[in-house]
């Protein structure tokens, strides 16, 4: 493995869309550290990574300022509309020199309202666009990737980042100096039992920034998505939207059709009150297993083959096929909305420290996300980032290589910590997930203080992430409890009204206080 540098000028913390964005607009301005959790994508992007989502990026700034439920940043969601088009095109302009060449196209669809779409016919639009971003980064000169790093600090001098602590995989610990960090970590689905994110997604940026005194915003919003493909001991697989807008139904276990009675759009309501419908499907079978089913059989094969390559192989894997079987599903956790809060070009409240994509709070999803937005806003915002970023060369002055630590106990996984894991997610399942309660929020809340002490000197890299997702947890709960309201992705079955004259507002974390403004 190639030694890390001591010091260098930029460190993006994530090999992501957003991540990789941004290295792309720091290469020419100094040196750039890429790092990776687990392994880059290289040619390929891993079969966990969560891109089946978006198999279409469409530009819509009407639909996702209604989906926002009034919290969107109209000046933010207005930049991701508008600067959408130029990052469209230069991907593509860039993939016409590589080879093979890049799949994306960029179409005119009269039936949306900004007219224009992204799509793939292969594989995903997140795959290809991943794939195209690190083969442009890989032949940049001046950015240099390290993987299976794991970011254990955000080092500080005279409150502004000047560096990172880093656990590798030999356990042992490192310190790199820099003008300024990027967080592009992703986000915190693994704070649930079921979550259509990786294993990687333990809420380390979120932790990383509440632990440095960053303001933290909006993480009372998680976003549910209500059909992930069920089959037992294999990871949760979206089955996205464009689904149901095809035409898909929902089933309970009866075989009976149950969205029109909870909604006069039935499968093509949102997918918040999708999924509230059908954990009560759910909850009504009694079943020590519960599930429903989504069903395309009445649908046209030719064209599901055509419109849901992705989604049709993944289904073939389990032997389901989605022309000819109904798919077992049930709601898993999906996407962050609210995140590290910052302004228009990825700076938070600490100075030389950033963030873009889905562990951001950028302004664009409000209260909860419009389909295909979260690629998008990881491209204008990494970008946005990077170009900020640049400016930090000149405020930061040297960055001297922090004190390297010593080398940490490393060994075998702590003794229960997986155990607590399990019970963290066990809590946020039932207390913090689709449908939330005041009495169930406080539960969780003594339930998480009380797991307090497993977690205070982590001394391993997944013992670190244990800590990260407690954190998290924490962090996700007092949010939701403070919000006395129902709004977007938030649910709260004593509080099932909007309350504007209270709660038009975000929710504003740092240090042990929440505020709304």
């Amino acid at each position: 493995m190639k030694a890390l540098p001591a010091e260098t000028d930029f460190i993006v913390i994530g090999p992501g869309i957003a991540g990789l964005r941004a290295a792309i607009e720091l290469a020419d301005a100094g040196r750039v550290l890429v790092l990776a959790k687990n392994e880059f994508p290289g040619s390929r992007v891993p079969p966990e990574s969560d891109l089946s989502d978006e198999e279409e990026i469409i530009l819509h700034l009407q639909d996702t300022l209604i989906t926002g439920d009034g919290l969107c940043s109209p000046q933010a969601v207005k930049i991701l509309v508008d600067e959408g088009a130029e990052r469209i095109e230069e991907l593509i302009s860039w993939g016409r020199h590589t080879k093979p060449a890049a799949k994306l196209t960029f179409e005119t669809e009269p039936s949306y309202s900004h007219s224009h779409v992204l799509r793939s016919p292969g594989d995903s639009v997140g795959t290809e666009i991943l794939r195209e971003l690190f083969n442009k980064a890989q032949n940049l000169k001046h950015i240099s990737f390290a993987e299976h790093q794991f970011t254990s600090e955000l080092l500080l001098h005279n409150e502004r980042v000047c560096g990172i602590s880093l656990i590798n995989d030999q356990g042992s610990q490192e310190a790199v100096g820099c003008a300024a960090v990027l967080l592009a970590t992703g986000g915190m689905g693994q704070l649930y039992r079921n979550s259509t994110n990786p294993e990687s997604a333990t809420a380390d940026g979120v932790a990383l920034a509440f632990r440095a005194g960053a303001e933290l915003s909006d993480l009372e919003f998680v976003q549910f998505a209500p059909t992930t493909l069920y089959v037992r001991k294999a990871p949760r697989f979206l089955l996205p939207e464009e689904l149901r807008q095809e035409g898909a139904y929902l089933r309970n276990i009866e075989l009976d059709r149950f969205m029109p009675k909870y909604h006069p759009l039935a499968e093509k309501a949102a997918a918040d009150v999708i999924a509230r419908a059908v954990v009560h499907e759910m909850e009504v079978s009694r079943a020590k297993d519960p599930f429903v089913y989504l069903d395309l059989t009445h649908l046209s094969s030719a064209r599901l083959h055509k419109r849901f390559p992705h989604i049709y192989e993944t289904c073939m894997k389990h032997n389901i096929d989605l022309t000819e079987d109904v798919i077992p599903v049930r709601p898993a956790a999906h996407f962050a909305v609210g995140g590290v809060r910052t302004d228009l070009h990825g700076k938070t409240s600490v100075p030389g420290l950033y963030a873009a994509g889905e562990v951001a709070a950028s302004g664009v999803h409000g209260a909860n996300r419009f389909p295909s937005n979260a690629i998008l806003e990881s491209l204008v915002f990494g970008a946005r980032a990077g170009k900020a970023m640049r400016d930090e060369l000149k405020v930061a002055g040297k960055h001297p290589a922090p004190e390297k630590k010593a080398i940490s106990q490393n060994g075998p996984v702590d003794a229960g910590i997986e155990a607590a894991i399990t019970q963290i997610q066990d809590l946020m399942w039932k207390h913090v997930g689709v449908v939330r309660t005041r009495m169930g929020l406080q539960e969780a809340i003594r339930g998480l203080e009380g797991l307090a002490g497993r977690f205070a000197h982590p001394r391993t890299r997944r013992s670190s992430e244990a800590a990260n997702l407690h954190a998290g947890a924490l962090l996700v709960t007092r949010s939701a409890l403070a919000r006395q309201e129902s709004r977007g992705a938030h649910y709260r079955m004593d509080c099932p009204a909007k309350d504007d004259k209270k709660f038009l507002k975000h929710s504003i974390v740092k240090g042990d206080s929440v505020r709304f403004l």
